[in-house]
């Protein structure tokens, strides 16, 4: 757990320059959001800042602050925050609404733009895995953001969810689905179920660790209404609006949990200037562990081009 239970923050930096971490808080359709604002400690002026989202496991600051630190290192500003409901943010409880996410970014960005030490005119988003999709939604519909960095992305929610349950599982997922939009509205409250119910994967050593780290942070389960937001849900559809904004997006060939093909188009439908770095290797996991060094030299390496209005010292 990179951000502990007292708020101690556990950057896992390498070597090289030294970077800074606050909590930080602010509010979005009224509710209070915690986040996790990483800076480098050496600067001249006002920093180019990202905001960062979480994927669907709510997991950012396990996944988000490594990168967060080396990206800091570079000369960027890094918001990691929890979206509401999950972490330490107000909201129903690990509901995952795009949309809603979609307006937590927004008013992330509108946090950042109104710090002093942040040059608002150098805002960017970046994700990994849903929270890559949501990264592309919230900058094909907000212009503040002149850069994305999409890692191993959704693109289409439905065609993503069929893949991973299954042609011969799909239809009893879905009836699944309808039963317990019919008790929400019934009842008020729905199915809460275990991450691996949403999302299953093959067993393998890493998929297991995963879930019982997820299983030990959130014990009540996710609710089942996730997937049926996710349905609908297709980056894909909105990326074009980014153009002539900056567009990267990075994603292991091997991915099992988003194939790349998820990445590609999205690529094939956003305008320039885009980016596709297809990784050999390195699996879901890859860009945000193994190859987190890798991915903070393409991204910065893009932002660079991207986002500063000042040339890197």
């Amino acid at each position: 757990m990179i951000v502990s239970a007292d708020n101690e923050i556990h950057l896992d930096l390498p070597g090289g320059p030294a970077a800074d971490a606050e909590i930080v808080h602010f509010y979005s359709d009224g509710l209070r959001l915690h986040g996790v604002l990483v800076t480098p400690r050496e600067r001249t002026g006002p920093l180019p800042a990202l905001v960062a989202g979480q994927g669907w496991s709510g997991a950012v600051n396990f996944r988000v602050l490594p990168l967060a630190a080396r990206l800091a290192q570079r000369g960027y500003a890094v918001l990691a925050l929890d979206h509401r409901g999950f972490g330490g943010s107000q909201g129903a409880r690990l509901r995952c609404d795009p949309h809603e996410q979609v307006r937590d970014i927004a008013n992330a960005a509108t946090y950042l733009a109104g710090r002093p030490d942040i040059d608002g005119s150098a805002l960017g988003v970046i994700g990994a895995s849903f929270g890559g999709g949501i990264a592309v939604a919230a900058a094909a519909a907000d212009e503040r953001l002149r850069a994305c960095v999409a890692l191993v992305p959704l693109a289409d929610g439905r065609r993503w969810l069929r893949g991973l349950h299954g042609p011969e599982n799909w239809p009893g997922f879905l009836d699944r689905l309808a039963r317990d939009e019919v008790a929400r509205v019934r009842t008020g409250a729905g199915e809460r179920v275990p991450l691996s119910t949403l999302m299953p994967l093959p067993p393998s050593p890493e998929a297991a660790a995963e879930a019982e780290l997820i299983a030990a942070t959130y014990p009540e389960g996710y609710p089942l209404e996730n997937a049926r937001l996710a349905l609908d849900f297709s980056p894909e559809r909105w990326v074009a609006a980014i153009a002539p904004r900056a567009l990267c997006l990075i994603t292991p060939s091997d991915d099992t949990v988003i194939p790349a093909e998820q990445s590609t188009s999205m690529y094939v439908r956003a305008g320039e200037p885009k980016a596709l770095h297809l990784l050999p290797h390195g699996g879901h996991g890859g860009p945000m562990g193994p190859l987190v060094d890798t991915t903070a030299e393409l991204t910065a390496s893009f932002l660079d081009a991207h986002l500063r209005t000042t040339p890197a010292s």
